[in-house]
């Protein structure tokens, strides 16, 4: 239907697409919402870190998983679990501020479900691999909610930060299940601004970003450049649409991960918001791309065909694999440090408080 379809869908269409949920979703706690489709391994770290930092629920979107996610989740008295009728990779056709884009199902529903359950109430969003960074002094979340609120501000910016190891021989071994274990294995990042907070855009702009991300700089380190594969008709023709996508796709190094959902304001995609936030406060997100899981999550992307432009850029990760390996190659360079702290991203422009 909303693969093939010219219907166009709005952000109040959530009852269209909600196919079940187990648990009974309480609008008045302060909640993440998270997608999630074989996240066994983050799981544990990730619920204990928002559980710490003052998250009372979890509003879980499950795309058929099947490496236990379910059983898991479904023993946590604070998770509600959402299924639906399409999957992450399935298109549709969504009018958002006024204008109409094809985007992934998988981003529509991190902008209509919170939206649905939650009225006039911060939520977070966030990834099962991203971990919220608070400011130095900050405990609570509530903190922040009270900081944006005096700003007036409905939502507010976060720098997405790749964490790293030394080398591929650090790519082993069992996945941490705290924030801690995961920083200790993972401890570098790069020491540099990702956006400016202070950029003024219109609603639907894209960001411009100071410095690549650290995916991009290995790539461009190791030679691994796109290429087109045609197979069947697209040997004769094909699209511009699936030519991009083949490309590598412009990584975010952006996120609004608190969003109040009103009639107001609300998500946009899984990175902006509406109305536009402001720059006097910008958090971090610590992203843990190249772990232990790393291997298996390029396997999977490739198999499942979720991500933009069908998991392509997974098939580069393989290659750079390949291509460190065969260098004996770290992922340090010049710019990469060992992170020490909440102030050491203030101190490098990646955090604002």
């Amino acid at each position: 239907m909303a693969r093939n379809g010219n219907e166009v869908f709005g952000i109040g269409d959530a009852e269209r697409f909600l196919k079940s949920v187990s648990g009974n979703v309480d609008p008045t706690k302060l909640t993440v919402f998270v997608p999630v489709k074989n996240e066994m391994g983050f799981l544990p770290a990730f619920l204990a870190h928002y559980r710490k930092i003052g998250f009372e629920q979890f509003l879980v979107y499950d795309d058929n998983s099947s490496d236990g996610t379910i059983e898991y989740l479904l023993r946590q008295p604070d998770c509600v679990v959402l299924h639906t009728n399409l999957n992450f990779g399935d298109e549709l056709t969504a009018e958002i501020v006024g204008k109409q884009k094809r985007m992934r199902f998988g981003t529509f529903a991190k902008i209509i479900f919170p939206q649905h359950f939650f009225d006039d109430r911060f939520v977070g969003y966030f990834d099962a691999d991203e971990f919220l960074i608070l400011p130095p002094g900050v405990n609570h979340i509530s903190e922040v909610i009270d900081r944006l609120t005096a700003l007036e501000q409905s939502s507010v910016l976060a720098s997405v930060v790749e964490f790293f190891p030394k080398t591929l021989g650090d790519l082993s071994g069992p996945l941490p299940d705290t924030l801690e274990g995961l920083l200790a294995d993972y401890p570098y990042f790069q020491s540099e601004p990702v956006l400016d907070a202070d950029e003024t855009l219109a609603v639907h702009e894209k960001r411009t970003f100071p410095n690549p991300s650290k995916t991009m700089r290995l790539f461009a380190e190791h030679e691994v450049s796109p290429k087109l594969v045609r197979t069947g008709w697209e040997r004769i023709y094909m699209s511009s649409r699936r030519k991009k996508s083949q490309l590598f796709q412009r990584s975010a190094r952006h996120k609004t991960p608190l969003v109040r959902r009103s009639d107001e304001s609300f998500a946009t995609s899984g990175h902006d918001a509406y109305p536009l936030p402001g720059g006097e406060v910008l958090l971090t997100i610590a992203h843990f791309v190249f772990t232990a899981q790393f291997v298996q999550k390029i396997e999977n992307a490739r198999k499942w065909g979720a991500h933009a432009g069908g998991g392509a850029k997974y098939r580069y990760y393989s290659e750079l694999l390949e291509k460190m390996e065969r260098a004996g190659a770290s992922f340090l360079d010049a710019r990469s440090v060992r992170y020490e702290g909440p102030g050491h991203f203030i101190d490098c422009g990646l955090m604002r408080w």
